[in-house]
């Protein structure tokens, strides 16, 4: 009787380490018009797609990718020589297979082993459908008469469609939950925005609608997404939603997007994975943004993110070059009061910033030789004399050393305004002001605080017209 017991023990144990050992992706391919081709598994991964195996299919189209351990659960493809590919699930169970041609990769699949594949084809087909039928309803419905009977009953038929799609949508997602497939359901799911009653009256109605909307997107936009699931980043849809959330949802106010940023960075923190790879698309988004004033985004997360404890991911040279990038920025972001500069005129008296008198000043840094200076300088002088002097004053800074050619350079341009150098730099004014290269302009309110920088001319008289309207 021992010896039965101690011989079924055994067998157990070889059974569950058998199993244990066995754990591991096996995905087997038959493209049957395929053969002796090579194939690639690829994963999303952000905005990126990364090769993960390859295998070379045998003379009948079969292969089969496989290794001892798991693949990170997400949106996979498998890629042809043609460059065409097809997505799949990788969710809890990786083993099993798959069969198609490549005359119609989608619709000839067939899964075997995995019901959430299956699934998951028969909803691809479905919204390829639908996005195809609904484009020719709305093609003829440009065709028409808005008001005539024909394009009701297409908005009808569009209405009954969605309304279709979406019942479908649910069904899926409740038969699926928890799995790759209910979660590819939900990152790709935006806000359904309620209708308001707008009571008769309201000055702006469309302007009430549109606020209604905006305020509801911004705070429900990632109803159906969490934060501590790292699958979402191996999806094609995560990064796209987190980018039109950030640049294109959200009003382009700095201020606007740092709250937001730290809502999200809140969220992220309880998974690893999930945290760096918001962080790093913050950073990186702001950091290169071409759009004014978003270097106070960048300066945002790399103080209260990247110079503190909370990111332990990169090497010393980068937060070197943080370091270093914050300090250049912190002194001239756009909403913060201008640095003080008291510099010597060409008259070698003494003239201040912030003594200038008027609604509007432009800091203007040059140089008589740079090329671009040569045709700006003339039209700040021009912008310069089309205003009063308690509407616009001029502080010009001469970046170089050469007082003859300086003066000289004021004397032929009949340069009237404050003209100042620092050719010692005793007033550090390359640092608070990051000058790098010239022509650089600053536009200056009556309480000397940044409304614009690094602008062209044009702009400069565009926002001090568009200002002094608004006082009349």
């Amino acid at each position: 009787m021992k010896t039965c017991l101690k011989t079924l023990f055994l067998l157990l144990f070889v059974s569950s380490a058998t199993l244990l050992f066995a754990q591991g992706y096996e995905i087997k391919v038959n493209i049957s018009d395929q053969p002796d081709a090579e194939i690639y598994l690829g994963y999303y991964y952000g905005d990126k797609t990364y090769v993960k195996d390859t295998v070379r299919l045998d003379n009948k189209g079969k292969g089969e990718f496989k290794a001892d351990t798991l693949l990170p659960q997400g949106v996979y493809i498998i890629v042809l020589p043609s460059k065409n590919y097809f997505d799949l699930l990788i969710g809890d169970d990786q083993q099993f297979s798959i069969e198609t041609t490549s005359d119609d990769l989608v619709k000839n699949m067939k899964f075997t082993g995995s019901k959430e594949n299956q699934a998951f084809k028969e909803y691809q087909e479905l919204m390829m459908s639908n996005n195809k039928k609904s484009s020719e309803l709305q093609s003829r419905l440009k065709e028409l008469d808005n008001s005539s009977d024909s394009a009701q009953l297409i908005r009808k038929e569009l209405e009954q469609m969605s309304r279709t799609v979406k019942n479908k949508i649910n069904e899926y997602a409740r038969a699926y939950d928890n799995s790759m497939f209910s979660l590819i359901i939900n990152v790709v799911k935006n806000p359904e925005i309620p209708e308001i009653e707008i009571p008769e009256g309201t000055n702006n109605p469309d302007s009430v609608r549109w606020f209604h909307s905006y305020n509801y997107n911004r705070q429900h936009y990632f109803d159906h997404i969490d934060f501590k699931d790292e699958r979402f980043l191996y999806t094609p849809v995560f990064h796209h939603k987190l980018n039109t959330y950030f640049t294109k949802i959200l009003i382009q106010d700095p201020d606007t997007i740092n709250h937001y940023i730290d809502i999200i960075a809140a969220k992220a923190k309880e998974n690893e994975e999930m945290f760096q790879y918001v962080m790093r698309y913050f950073i990186n988004t702001f950091q290169r943004s071409n759009i004014m004033g978003m270097d106070k985004v960048f300066v945002h997360v790399a103080e209260n993110y990247y110079l503190t404890d909370e990111v332990d991911w990169l090497d010393d040279n980068t937060l070197k070059r943080i370091k270093e990038q914050v300090a250049k920025l912190r002194f001239n972001l756009i909403g913060n009061k201008a640095q003080e500069l008291k510099m010597e005129t060409s008259t070698g008296e003494y003239a201040s910033l912030y003594d200038i008198d008027a609604k509007f000043t432009i800091l203007y840094f040059f140089e008589p030789n740079c090329g671009h200076c040569k045709k700006v300088t003339p039209q700040l002088n021009e912008i310069y004399k089309a205003f009063n002097r308690d509407e616009v004053g001029v502080f010009a800074v001469y970046t170089q050393r050469d007082k003859e050619e300086w003066k000289e350079y004021i004397n032929d341009n009949q340069l009237n305004w404050i003209n100042v150098w620092d050719p010692n730099n005793t007033s550090n004014f390359r640092f608070f002001y990051n000058i790098y290269s010239t022509p650089t302009i600053y536009l200056l309110d009556e309480d000397k605080k940044i409304i614009a920088k690094r602008i062209g001319h044009e702009s400069v008289r565009k926002i001090i017209e568009m200002e002094l309207e608004k006082e009349n």
